[in-house]
């Protein structure tokens, strides 16, 4: 079988062309967007005239100048390194790693060398974007799961890109592969394909997200600790109190409520309620048990308490989402 790297290696004429001038040599000038902007709008219609995914290589040898695109795009740097201007952040994608770039990013690329590889993934479809990435369901709810995500994002992450290292994960690779075989072996169904190899891809790389997401903090103290507090509190959220918890940990009551409210942005008593609410949530989902019962079960005494902070939590009654079931 050909090996997936043959598909890239030769020198297109273009290539033959950087390579002598060191200039950028584009295909499509003409159909570019020129705003009173700095910085190059690449439309759909330049990939997508009949296809819903495109794959080709970053062409070497020339700098390609800050843009945006109006589709998400997958770099995957199949060998070699890339070095890149995203969003106004320098990064190094290297090989075995994947940079996901949401629609309207900003990029710029540096001269790729002979050996270096980056394969894009281009997506028509406006349902593929980093929004709906991060909210794929893995079963990883809970306040443990809010507070990775919700500050992990805010630091290490971005708001229209991800990089994610698949160094460990020959899977994915596989699947890049056989997107990538499909794509040129343009038979009748290449579309269809590609479609059900990309809806495999996203869960996949979402897998990989997720479990970036729960390592990353491990090696700041004061988060230990409170990755310890809310693992505490899903397990036993309808009946842990803030002093039982202190002692349990060797903290002083105040001093613990203080690093909570730091660490997380909200008291001992809201992560409780969440965390019945997610419990409440996954009951209704997953059982027939009365709602009712569902709400006493998991830690509200007042039926109407819970209704309202459900309502309000989720922005859907507890029996719409029992509907959903």
């Amino acid at each position: 079988m050909k090996k997936i790297e043959s598909y890239f290696l030769p020198l297109d004429e273009l290539e033959r062309q950087q390579r002598k001038t060191g200039i950028w040599c584009d295909e499509f000038e003409e159909e570019k967007d020129y705003p009173d902007h700095n910085y190059l709008k690449i439309q759909n219609k330049l990939f997508m005239e009949n296809k819903t995914i495109i794959i080709r290589k970053h062409r070497r040898f020339a700098h390609y100048p800050l843009h945006s695109h109006h589709f998400m795009e997958f770099n995957y740097m199949l060998q070699g390194e890339s070095k890149q201007l995203v969003n106004g952040e320098k990064l190094v994608l290297k090989e075995k790693q994947v940079l996901l770039l949401d629609c309207h990013s900003q990029h710029e690329l540096f001269p790729l060398g002979e050996n270096d590889l980056l394969i894009n993934f281009l997506f028509k479809t406006s349902d593929i974007n980093l929004s709906a990435f991060k909210q794929i369901d893995i079963e990883n709810t809970g306040v443990t799961y809010d507070f990775l995500l919700n500050t992990v994002l805010d630091s290490e992450y971005h708001e229209n890109h991800l990089l994610l290292d698949l160094t460990d994960h020959p899977e994915i690779h596989l699947t890049f592969e056989q997107m990538i075989r499909e794509f040129f072996s343009e038979t009748r169904l290449s579309n269809q394909v590609l479609t059900a190899f990309s809806q495999v891809l996203f869960l996949q790389l979402s897998q990989v997200y997720h479990a970036q997401l729960s390592t990353i903090y491990h090696s700041n103290t004061s988060t230990v600790t409170i990755l310890k507090v809310l693992q505490r509190i899903e397990e036993n959220a309808k009946e842990l109190s803030l002093q039982s918890l202190a002692t349990e940990l060797g903290y002083n009551r105040n001093y613990l409520s203080n690093l909570i409210k730091k660490e997380t942005g909200k008291t001992f008593k809201q992560l409780i309620i969440e965390q019945r609410l997610h419990e409440a949530h996954h009951l209704l989902l997953t059982t027939k048990v009365p709602i009712e019962v569902i709400s006493e079960y998991v830690g509200f005494s007042n039926k109407t308490q819970f209704y309202q902070k459900f309502k309000h939590y989720f922005n859907e009654t507890p029996q719409r989402v029992r509907d959903m079931k």
